[in-house]
């Protein structure tokens, strides 16, 4: 890219640019996970996770205001984001569509959904990785919070021997890594 000569000139994207823009982009799939004040489970697909720092370690996880998951991670200063491997596809459509909302944490794939424990949040042990993360910033930009949590634990899948491949997303679907 060459300097820009103005700012007068310069082109402000369009919502649907870009979102056309984003799609492009390939992401790692995630579910974040956390538990309301009553102990219920929440939950949500999400591809905006990122690490932001290895000292100390910390996540950040831009929420949608109106997603659900949004107040119960105000509320509750706790998120654990569950990498999903490609081998999981079939939690996508609980977690990404709300008519489903009442199967999200049905399966047998995961640990602590149903716990009496407040400090224990739902994951799957079959994840690639599993981070569980306490809420050190949130900071509101457009319509999203975004929230850095410090990691406070960290699970690798057993399976050490092998790679698993994890879920990627790209222009709307699940997309394959070459190898």
């Amino acid at each position: 890219m060459g300097p820009v000569a103005n700012a007068d000139n310069l082109r402000v994207p369009m919502p649907a640019d870009f979102r056309g823009a984003m799609r492009r982009l390939a992401a790692s799939v995630m579910i974040v996970t956390g538990r309301d004040a009553e102990g219920q489970p929440h939950g949500m697909v999400a591809s905006s996770v990122i690490p932001v720092s290895m000292d100390p370690p910390s996540m950040l996880v831009a929420i949608n205001r109106d997603a659900s998951l949004h107040a119960v991670l105000t509320q509750s200063g706790r998120f654990c984001v569950n990498l999903l491997g490609d081998h999981q596809h079939q939690l996508l459509a609980p977690f990404s569509q709300s008519a489903l909302r009442s199967q999200r944490f049905r399966s047998e794939d995961w640990r602590n959904a149903w716990s009496n424990d407040s400090d224990q949040l739902p994951w799957l042990p079959d994840a690639p990785a599993v981070i569980d993360c306490a809420v050190d910033l949130a900071t509101g930009y457009g319509t999203h919070t975004l929230f850095v949590g410090r990691v406070l634990s960290v699970h690798c899948s057993p399976t050490a021997t092998s790679v698993i491949a994890p879920m990627v997303w790209l222009a709307g679907q699940r997309a394959a890594l070459a190898t």
